[in-house]
């Protein structure tokens, strides 16, 4: 080897070296860290991300990089790059959020008073209109609506007077031919009263003993209770529709009849919050009892004793109104179901022992409509109709001959229909009519009580 070839050698080695310190610290591909750029990565938080090299970094000598860890230290505070902060870090530092405003429910509508909810007598809504205002039959049917109200009211015609004081209250009416008298005690949202028509004897004598009840004898109860948007009504009665005598002689047999019925109407009505549109529904139960026995036997031809279920829906709505007059229609619904008692007859002919069974299904439907006028401050003027349909009725039974049978029938069996008159003055004093067509047919009995006048009443408001 000559002398130029180990000079060149040198050279080429000594660039070599002076090239590597002068080029800067990369990374290698694999991977890996060399031990300078090890350190400040070291002293980083797990949760900052690695930073790049500056250029002033980029272009230092070797010397630089290597006191790196003191050199670079501050850097991340004087970088403009968003720095990663843990969770809770991120929590703390960010804004308070606005609370989420609070939805208010919106209010349901309210039914407000207007000129034509006053307390009525007999005389208004006799077709039983659902929207109708309130008469005196309705609070009488639902004493809770007594609390507050002061009044008395004379109804000459049906021989009946009412008086409320607010809380207590009573009236006196006719049951069959007997007087009833009805006391009872309101407060708000609930109410109770208790009815009484007596007409009950008894005789016991050296030939035996006689007891029986006259017609009208009555005795029942009313409980009414609002419950939320609801009230729930119970009723019941005990009445005696025929003169019943009992007769236990000492010598003979004896003789017993029954002539009565056992009423039970449990209702349900959306009347404390209805507003437009207002509904009662509800079951009514009747034990009714016609039979006379001697000696434990059935001798009369017209019995019917029976038991009867008749579940109930009935519907009224504010059709039109305006400041001066107003249009309700309503619907009545029924569906009777009567079980008859199975009789035992002895046939007149043959001698033998017959037995007579019957069960009655019935669909009834009575749509009605009221209408009422308010003229001027003093007068309402109100008119009435129902329409009274049997829209489906099956009968299934066996009859005296031991024949079985059934029947089918649709009947529109009525139509009635009402005009009304009521004045007020002030707020004190009211009287209301209401005719019905014997008015317009018959004058020779306007004043005899034979439906000329379908009721005639008065008020005297406290």
């Amino acid at each position: 080897m000559n002398f130029k070839n180990v000079f060149a050698m040198t050279l080429a080695s000594a660039a070599i070296a002076l090239a590597q310190q002068a080029a800067p610290a990369q990374q290698p591909a694999s991977g890996f860290e060399t031990p300078a750029q090890a350190a400040p990565a070291a002293e980083t938080p797990a949760a900052q991300p690695a930073e790049q090299p500056t250029v002033a970094q980029e272009s230092a000598p070797a010397e630089t990089s290597a006191q790196a860890p003191e050199a670079a230290a501050p850097a991340p505070a004087a970088s403009a790059a968003p720095v990663a902060q843990p969770p809770v870090a991120q929590a703390s530092a960010a804004p308070a959020e606005a609370p989420a405003v609070k939805e208010e429910p919106v209010p349901e509508p309210v039914r407000e008073p207007t000129a034509f909810d006053v307390l009525h007598g007999s005389a208004y809504n006799t077709v039983g209109n659902e929207a109708a205002a309130d008469n005196v039959d309705g609070l009488l049917g639902r004493p809770d609506l007594f609390f507050g109200k002061k009044f008395f009211y004379i109804e000459p015609a049906a021989e009946r007077g009412v008086v409320s004081l607010g809380r207590f209250f009573a009236a006196m009416d006719i049951s069959g031919d007997l007087g009833r008298a009805t006391a009872g005690y309101a407060s708000n949202g609930f109410g109770a009263e208790v009815r009484l028509g007596l007409g009950q004897y008894a005789i016991d004598g050296d030939n035996g003993k006689k007891s029986g009840s006259i017609a009208g004898d009555d005795w029942g109860f009313t409980v009414s209770k609002v419950l939320g948007k609801v009230v729930a009504v119970i009723s019941t009665d005990w009445e005696t529709f025929q003169d019943e005598n009992n007769v236990e002689p000492k010598v003979g047999k004896s003789t017993e009849e029954a002539y009565r019925d056992l009423n039970v109407n449990m209702t349900v009505s959306n009347a404390p919050s209805g507003v437009k549109h207002f509904w009662s529904a509800g079951v009514g139960f009747v034990r009714h009892e016609n039979e006379q026995k001697v000696g434990g036997d059935v001798v009369n031809d017209n019995v019917d004793s029976h038991i009867k279920v008749s579940p109930f829906f009935n519907y009224g709505v504010v059709a039109m109104q305006n400041s001066k007059a107003r249009l309700l229609l309503g619907l009545n619904s029924s569906v009777p179901v009567y079980y008859y008692d199975e009789q035992e007859r002895i046939d007149s002919t043959s001698g033998d022992t017959v037995k007579t069974k019957l069960t009655d299904i019935g669909v009834d439907l009575a749509p009605n409509v009221l209408g009422e006028v308010l003229l001027g401050s003093h007068v309402m003027l109100f008119g009435e109709a129902t329409y009274r349909w049997r829209v489906f009725d099956y009968t299934k039974g066996t009859d005296e001959t031991d024949d079985e049978y059934t029947a089918m029938e649709s009947v529109s069996n009525q139509v009635r229909a009402t005009v009304g008159f009521r004045y007020q003055y002030e707020d004190w004093i009211a009287c209301e009519f209401a005719f019905g067509d014997s008015f317009f047919t018959d004058t020779k009995s306007i004043f005899n009580g034979e439906g000329v006048f379908v009721s005639f009443g008065g008020f005297i408001y406290f």
